[in-house]
């Protein structure tokens, strides 16, 4: 009498320890739980009742079906599959297993029905869900003591899933995620001033608004560490990263609080530019090495508390890492240092910060004191390496050569020049100098070693093709020219040059 009252609460009591989640149960004979990720069906419906005839089974199946397919609307799913456990003291009369040889199916709903029957409980159950446990249904087992136990296990286990459901959602609501929302409106706002100042793709508007520049760095505006966060070079790089600030942002502001959340993507935004300033001679501007942070503060979370971190956000948050990772290996143009700079920073200052109503200040005091030594260390390297220097000495040539020095800046940079590893944007100032004062075959000299280093420089095949026009190599002039349109098409005075150098050769 009460073995299929035990059967039906130890399936469900089973399930939930199997990850399956409760939507809807009694104390009645239906329950409906939702299936875990990468299951053969979306949703388990278990309903104790007698049946009779097959006909009973076949009208349940078409209720079902409607049922599915308002959920189905309801949360706007493409497809979902329903299984449905149909658990009866006996089978019915007549011919029912067609009907449950193979799935109904109606529109985007399908519904797969299994009977569980009194007479061959453990095999009907084995052949529905292959991991649940082996267990001998003897007669011992029919009775209302066993029967209660069962129900009252299956209860005690959606207490406890529901106490971690709430834990989960708290896990979000330690904050709302106003400073997102303010770095956004910032960082538009400064697009629209650096559109209507120049353009946000001029390099001197970048530059004047705030934008990293190695140089001035060096020479004491440390602020060029932190704006550069708001400002954004292009109307896709802004789109971009408004669209990964609103999706990460919000998420790490909701975990870690508001005051974190500042105190991390400020952290995370100095790091990236300090590493861009030690790796990266160029100008640079962007949110990406702060948003890098925020990823950072959420694999924090993936070290502190994996079981949460794969329960609430899941390992896409590293796939979204590595494919930015990749990406900006692979495009040239897209600083990688401040991305990673960003990243360590952001990890380091949630550890230092730690997450709302934890301690562990043993581990927050060794994480800030990293944190400082790191961004500090890099720093301090950047300011008194090789790469540095020879920014220094590319500046000082720039200001000589605006005051038309050009003698004084061979003699400034002739000795660096000698050098193998001498940067792209050296050999450039010098070769124009050097044109100047009619040093032409030395400035072909460098000219050549700098598009050896950036193939991908215009402007140093636009000089080599005057140079080699002045000299009438006019074969390697029109190369270069041609190389020079390729790059830069719309140089109206490289076309000049090239149908000038192609007159010369008819």
């Amino acid at each position: 009498m009460y073995l299929l009252e035990y059967t039906y609460w130890n399936v469900a009591a089973h399930l939930v320890r199997r990850g399956y989640g409760v939507i809807q149960s009694d104390e009645s004979d239906e329950i409906w739980l939702e299936a875990p990720d990468k299951s053969s069906h979306d949703l388990v419906r278990l309903f104790k009742q007698n049946i009779d005839f097959r006909q009973e089974i076949a009208r349940d199946i078409e209720v079902q079906a409607e049922r599915i397919e308002h959920v189905r609307k309801s949360i706007g799913k493409r497809h979902l599959k329903l299984l449905n456990v149909l658990i009866s003291a006996e089978a019915p009369v007549d011919d029912w297993q067609e009907i449950a040889d193979k799935p109904f199916e109606k529109g985007q709903v399908s519904v797969e029905t299994a009977l569980v029957t009194g007479t061959s409980l453990h095999e009907d159950l084995q052949a529905i869900f292959p991991s649940f446990e082996a267990v001998e249904w003897t007669e011992d087992r029919d009775s209302l003591e066993h029967a209660q136990m069962a129900k009252e296990r299956f209860f005690s286990l959606v207490q406890k899933q529901e106490e971690q459901r709430k834990k989960e959602a708290a896990f979000f609501q330690n904050g709302k995620p106003i400073f997102t929302y303010l770095f956004i409106a910032l960082q538009l706002v400064m697009f629209f001033l650096l559109e209507i100042n120049g353009g946000s793709t001029n390099t001197e508007t970048l530059v004047a608004f705030g934008a990293k520049e190695n140089g001035l760095i060096a020479d004491g505006e440390w602020w060029r560490l932190l704006t550069p966060i708001v400002l954004h070079i292009g109307l896709a790089h802004l789109a971009f990263n408004t669209l990964a600030l609103w999706s990460v942002g919000t998420a790490v502001e909701r975990m870690y609080g508001s005051g974190r959340f500042l105190l991390i993507y400020l952290a995370a935004g100095i790091t990236g530019s300090i590493a861009s300033f030690v790796f990266s001679p160029y100008p640079s501007a962007g949110a990406s090495g702060a948003i890098f942070g925020c990823l950072g503060a959420l694999l924090y979370v993936a070290v502190s508390n994996r079981k949460m971190f794969l329960k609430t956000i899941g390992t896409n948050i590293i796939v979204i890492i590595l494919i930015n990772l990749g990406f900006g290996f692979a495009v040239s143009h897209i600083d990688n240092s401040g991305h990673i700079g960003g990243l360590v920073g952001g990890f380091l200052a949630a550890a230092a910060l730690g997450l709302p109503k934890t301690k562990a200040l043993g581990k927050k005091l060794v994480s800030a004191i990293l944190l400082v030594a790191l961004a500090g260390g890099f720093l301090y390297y950047g300011l008194h390496s090789p790469s540095h220097q020879e920014t220094a000495l590319i500046r000082q040539a720039n200001e000589l050569y605006q005051e038309g020095k050009y003698k004084e800046v061979t003699e400034l940079l002739n000795g660096e020049a000698e050098q193998k590893d001498a940067s792209a944007d050296l050999l450039k100032i010098l070769a124009v100098s050097d044109i100047q004062i009619g040093e032409y075959d030395q400035a072909i000299s460098l000219l050549e070693r700098a598009v050896q280093k950036e193939p991908k420089n215009h402007t140093s095949y636009y000089y080599l093709a005057l140079l080699y026009a002045e000299k009438n190599e006019l074969g390697q002039a029109d190369k270069a020219i041609r190389t020079a349109v390729k790059l830069e098409p719309k140089e109206e005075h490289y076309k000049k040059l090239q149908q000038e150098i192609e007159n010369k050769q008819e």
